[in-house]
């Protein structure tokens, strides 16, 4: 009585503590048929007695142990049976679902049971899914996720409390050790399953339990204690840490049509830990269940971003998604953005006004006059405006995006220079690079590279009787 008393109290404090359940709720509780689960089915039917609990027992068969699957669902239903508590088999096909998403045999087997157990949630309404993790499975956890060089979120182990699906996910045994549990079932009698599989070490955490736990508790006979006060510690600091990257999103990123845009300049000002989880977070978001977002790939994308020098690239990061950096802004996108042109368009002479559309978003004005401007307003001229010697011109015109190898001659004998070279040095952004109109002559002499460049071709002077004014009109759009 006195474990029971111990188990029931811890389990009360624990409830409370983390806010797993409320009186009045329905809860799915799994039942593989081991010491754990069977000892944490019956321990919540005790607690049930004292505050409304309606449970659900759920038992998965993997089909991987065929002799042994069908004794444990029986086993677990009749405990069930005897408690007077509903129960949900499920009968999974691990293997078909291993090679079908070319998984590993746990992975695909946690994949179908989780998916299992959320439905069997949703069926019966129940809030929350009990599962029978203790601290020992918290300790191979830890261990295993530090052996693959997990940060903070992987050492903080499995949470007491976590949402999934809509629905919780609660561990209520998480202090308690399988001793303890084994304990418990012995001393009342219950009967359950041994798992053969667990003592193969061909399965990784099967051989971190039977091999390297204990060679390491050689070290530290408390390492079990150890490695689940490392969780318990770095789990809140963890949480902390992830809301302030969830700040830091909302100060740092937007959403639009391009994906999730990023200021580079209020991402270099954040300290490294919070540029790292913020990129992780956006990988994240982009992400389908299962895609890996490691470390080395978060610290590229974190480096590339915060490099006075590397300021425009494409990486592809797996799974689809993509990163873009134009100077101080990046797109993180699934997909790879497709470079966005004009469509050429070509206009003879005409007295009066011409004007150009280039979809929603740009406009242009031609108007050929013979009042000619003082050089006073010549040069006032904006950068969006320009002005030519309308009889000097070889018509047609076209105006068009910019063409690999194009040049534009510069204005009083300043030579020729590559129209991608002064769009790099006007930074321009790469996917905004073929929507800036290039205005050429009836022999492809470029006239002008609209809003930032007049070529020498043209010039109005004291001779000129005609010109052709030309502007960019944002408010046609």
């Amino acid at each position: 009585m006195k474990d029971e008393y111990r188990l029931i109290s811890g389990i009360r404090e624990e409830a409370a503590e983390y806010g797993m359940w409320t009186a009045g709720d329905r809860m799915i509780v799994a039942v593989s048929g081991g010491p754990d689960s069977m000892a944490l089915l019956h321990l919540l039917h005790r607690l049930s007695q004292e505050q409304p609990l309606h449970l659900v027992c759920a038992h998965v068969n993997h089909g991987l142990r065929p002799g042994e699957s069908a004794a444990e669902a029986e086993l677990v239903h009749e405990a069930a049976e005897r408690l007077g508590i509903p129960f949900e088999l499920g009968e999974l096909d691990v293997n078909g679902h291993k090679e079908a998403q070319g998984m590993g045999t746990e992975a695909a087997a946690r994949e179908l049971r989780y998916r299992f157990l959320t439905e069997v949630a949703r069926r019966h309404q129940a809030s929350s899914i009990a599962l029978a993790h203790h601290a020992d499975d918290q300790a191979e956890t830890v261990l295993l996720h530090l052996l693959r060089g997990s940060g903070s979120a992987g050492l903080s182990g499995m949470r007491r409390v976590r949402e999934q699906g809509g629905v919780r996910l609660v561990r209520p045994l998480l202090r308690f050790s399988k001793e303890d549990l084994i304990a418990f079932c012995e001393q009342e009698a219950l009967a359950y399953a041994i798992d053969s599989s667990n003592t193969q070490t061909d399965y990784t955490r099967n051989r971190l339990r039977l091999e390297t736990l204990p060679e390491l508790e050689s070290y530290n006979g408390r390492l079990v204690e150890a490695l689940n006060r490392l969780a318990d510690t770095l789990g809140p600091e963890d949480d902390y840490l992830q809301e302030q990257a969830v700040q830091a999103f909302e100060r740092c990123c937007s959403s639009g049509e391009r994906g999730t845009e990023l200021d580079t300049t209020a991402f270099a000002a954040l300290p490294f830990a919070l540029q790292r989880r913020l990129v992780k977070l956006i990988l994240n978001y982009l992400s389908e269940p299962g895609a890996e977002t490691d470390f080395a790939k978060v610290e590229l994308v974190r480096r590339k971003l915060v490099s006075p020098e590397d300021s425009t690239w494409t990486l592809d990061l797996g799974y689809g998604r993509t990163c873009t950096r134009e100077y101080t802004r990046a797109f993180f996108r699934l997909g790879r953005p497709e470079p966005l042109f004009l469509k050429a368009e070509t206009f003879d002479r005409k007295p009066g006004i011409q004007t150009l559309r280039f979809g929603e978003s740009l406009g242009m004005i031609f108007r050929e006059e013979r009042d000619i401007p003082d050089f006073r307003a010549l040069a006032a001229l904006g950068r969006e405006e320009a002005v030519f010697d309308a009889d000097r011109l070889d018509y047609p015109l076209t105006v068009r995006s910019r063409l690999p190898g194009d040049r534009i001659e510069l204005p009083r004998g300043a030579g020729t220079k590559k129209v991608k070279d002064l769009l790099i040095d006007e930074k321009i952004a790469p996917s905004e690079r073929g929507l800036v109109p290039v205005v050429c002559d009836a022999r492809g002499n470029i006239l002008w590279i609209a809003g930032l460049r007049r070529s020498d071709h043209a010039w109005v002077d004291a001779r000129s009787e005609k010109i052709l004014y030309i502007r960019i009109d944002r408010a046609l759009c």
